[in-house]
């Protein structure tokens, strides 16, 4: 008895069209994603995606426009709070932050610093003012007035020992008092005492040896503005018992 003709399409053309249905689902995915303009739903497919394939933490980097999905960062910002034009009902408010102690990020270093004028030069064993150096500070007060820059003023003094009969204790007291009696000109003649700030060197930062005569001098005072601003000095506040 004759076979009888199955009829119908071989095995192979049912198996390419599995294979061009999805060929076809990938590209539309593809067209989807790539014309996606709504930043919301972009990054709920991206945090769907990154649930699915872990790395909860893990920033996404996609090329072009920079979306930070739900990363550290943000998770910290949420947190900690911040500034943020997320949600435009809010206008930038601060978000709330945890309970307690606020907490504060601060830099620990404070840049460069500049010397500003010449060292003021002092009195071996003395520590008050010239009368060369009250002509030399108004220049120094007036490079510094009005600016939010942080100033130190420190002070130094030569390896000589102290003369017999000194009033100081040590040269990190006479030194002291030289950077207070630089300080209290400034803080007379306008200079917030806030941004001031006082180091007594003692003598454990000669200068080096040189030409200059006035450089050599090491009974002085120098006065160095830096990159740091008052504000980023905030005292611990007080906390109840």
């Amino acid at each position: 008895m004759a076979d009888e003709d199955s009829g119908g399409v071989p095995e192979w053309v049912v198996t390419y069209g599995d294979m061009m249905s999805l060929l076809l689902t990938f590209f539309i995915m593809l067209v989807s994603l790539s014309e996606v303009v709504a930043d919301k739903r972009y990054r709920a497919i991206l945090e769907s995606i990154q649930r699915y394939i872990g790395y909860d933490t893990a920033p996404v980097g996609p090329p072009g426009k920079n979306y930070p999905v739900n990363s550290l960062v943000e998770r910290l910002e949420m947190k900690l709070g911040s500034f943020t034009n997320e949600d435009d009902g809010r206008g930038g408010v601060r978000a709330a932050s945890v309970p307690g102690i606020d907490m504060r990020v601060f830099r620990n270093r404070e840049g460069v610093e500049q010397r500003v004028g010449k060292p003021i030069l002092f009195e071996p064993g003395r520590a008050d003012l010239t009368d060369e150096a009250k002509r030399q500070l108004p220049a120094i007060v007036r490079a510094v007035a009005g600016k939010p820059n942080k100033i130190e003023v420190r002070a130094h003094a030569s390896r000589q020992p102290l003369p017999p009969g000194s009033p100081f204790e040590d040269k990190i007291e006479l030194t002291y008092e030289r950077a207070r009696a630089v300080a209290n000109f400034l803080i007379a003649h306008g200079i917030d005492r806030d941004r001031i700030r006082l180091t007594a060197a003692a003598d454990n930062e000669p200068l080096q040896q040189s030409g200059d005569k006035t450089e050599e001098h090491q009974d002085r005072a120098e006065v160095y503005i830096s990159d740091a601003f008052v504000s980023e000095y905030i005292g611990p506040r007080d906390i109840p018992d």
